[in-house]
């Protein structure tokens, strides 16, 4: 399979790829939140505390201002609609206590496994991601064994949202005439 994480799934994407690499042909990573080192102090929150910062990250002001700083020159009406959009799955019952047990347990903390990685991957980040820095991008290329990266100009932390034109020809090009063709069985 092609496996894809977009932001922190580009963590979950790594931790997969390598402690199961038959199952995985090759990675595409967007804009990739993999040197965060877990939550940190998060973790030590008594749990009280953490529910009133996960009430807080679901708050409509909170994912508007998130959404502003996600997407690269969006008009109102289009950050209202994504915002809505992106706060839908801080609406199931479940989301809250989900939340406060990954900050409790620490988080996803693979910057140690980045190296292991045997796959091909394609690294795709918004050159104006305002969330994650462009030098991130760069240091995750220069210490992924085997990997490309396109940086998609105009485009935030969301190219699969907001230019998913542009991660397509990107995909395209990898899978149909790539690096990846020599390896397909």
């Amino acid at each position: 399979m092609i496996l894809v994480g977009p932001s922190l799934g580009a963590a979950v994407a790594i931790d997969f790829a390598v402690n199961h690499p038959e199952a995985v042909q090759n990675l595409v990573l967007i804009d990739a939140s993999v040197y965060a080192e877990g939550t940190g102090n998060l973790a030590n929150l008594p749990r009280i505390v953490a529910y009133a910062g996960v009430y807080l990250l679901k708050s409509l002001p909170l994912r508007f201002y998130v959404n502003v700083l996600a997407f690269n020159g969006i008009s109102l009406s289009t950050s209202i609609d994504w915002t809505n959009v992106g706060r839908l799955h801080c609406l199931f019952p479940w989301w809250e206590d989900a939340t406060v047990n990954f900050m409790i347990s620490g988080g996803y903390n693979v910057s140690d496994q980045i190296d292991q990685v045997k796959q091909k991957t394609l690294i795709i980040w918004g050159e104006d991601d305002k969330i994650i820095s462009n030098k991130l991008a760069v240091r995750l290329h220069c210490e992924l064994p085997d990997a490309i990266i396109h940086q998609i100009p105009d485009c935030g932390h969301l190219p699969h949202v907001e230019r998913p034109s542009s991660l397509k020809v990107f995909l395209i090009i990898e899978v149909n005439g790539g690096r990846w063709k020599k390896h397909h069985h």
